[in-house]
């Protein structure tokens, strides 16, 4: 009998580990920004994973972060896309591959589009888990990965990074599976980088070139920008319709960007960590566009 209670109780405890095994903080609401944003998944035109921070000059209130975090989202891409955004309490590569795994596990449907947002050190991180999780193929609906800002690197780098996953740089406005970034010079801003060379991939948001073509201030839809410090809680954001041009240093592989001013909402006479912002009505639009191109592909697929 003392044997039968010792093997009943070595299995209680196994059950009782492996339960706190796979335990994830995000299993709780209290640890995502936003989850969901109360839209049902067959009404989202895609699913929107974002992971970001507001900059140290803005407040770090949990209120401060959700409301730039919402600017970056819901503001930008509308009421017709499901947005995921965990609150990352420690900023590193595994808190970040967790929270995407989370998301992929636990609320994407196979096939359904999706697409990530990111911008600086926050988009190093993603691209990072990017790396270490599956389901991240055009198969299981996989979009685009919008990183501006992560460190230089070169198309082939990227298309090497992923290449089990099938993924690669974005060649213009309309591929799918893709990675979209770009080096921003803002105003003349010196980029001492010794890694911003000719051959660093880059793109430009406001007419989606490669090249040295430039991106007019009339291509560019609508800028987005939180400003948090302003009293009245219902005009903290604002929309700038043509806010400005930009365009690709092919020798240098940055975008250079010539915002009017003075400066909207910045810190020490500088935006920070802002292109989102900047460009934030061209990604939306473009992030439906490759969404829609999928599931023409699929339509026409099915045909065949």
């Amino acid at each position: 009998m003392k044997k039968l209670y010792s093997v009943l109780a070595a299995v209680a405890l196994t059950v009782t580990f492996a339960g706190c095994a796979f335990s994830s903080p995000y299993d709780y609401g209290t640890n995502w920004l936003i989850r969901e944003n109360d839209i049902p998944q067959y009404y989202s035109k895609f699913d929107l994973f974002y992971i970001g921070k507001a900059p140290a000059g803005y407040g770090d209130t949990h209120d401060i972060q959700f409301n730039w975090t919402k600017t970056h989202t819901n503001d930008i891409f509308g009421r017709g896309v499901r947005v995921f955004a965990p609150e990352i309490q420690k900023p590193d590569v595994d808190n970040v591959t967790e929270a995407l795994e989370y998301f992929l596990d636990n609320f994407h449907k196979a096939g359904h589009p999706f697409v990530l947002l990111a911008e600086g050190k926050a988009a190093d991180l993603l691209y990072a888990a990017m790396q270490e999780v599956s389901g991240l193929t055009v198969k299981n609906g996989f979009i685009a990965a919008y990183l501006p800002d992560m460190k230089p690197k070169t198309a082939e780098k990227i298309a090497d990074d992923f290449f089990w996953k099938g993924l690669k740089a974005a060649a213009d406005a309309n591929d799918y599976g893709v990675i979209v970034t770009w080096t921003s010079c803002i105003n003349n801003e010196k980029m001492t980088n010794p890694a911003l060379k000719k051959g660093i991939y880059c793109i430009n948001p406001v007419n989606w070139k490669l090249d040295a073509t430039p991106g007019s201030a009339k291509e560019n839809s609508k800028a987005v920008f939180y400003m948090p410090e302003h009293k009245n809680i219902f005009w903290r954001k604002v929309e700038v319709n043509n806010f400005c041009g930009a365009v690709i240093d092919v020798e240098k592989g940055v975008l250079n960007v010539k915002c009017p001013e003075p400066l909207l909402h910045v810190i020490n006479g500088k935006f920070t960590n802002n292109c989102i912002s900047i460009f934030a009505g061209n990604i939306a639009e473009n992030a439906k566009k490759r969404t829609q191109n999928l599931i023409k592909h699929r339509e026409w697929k099915c045909v065949k």
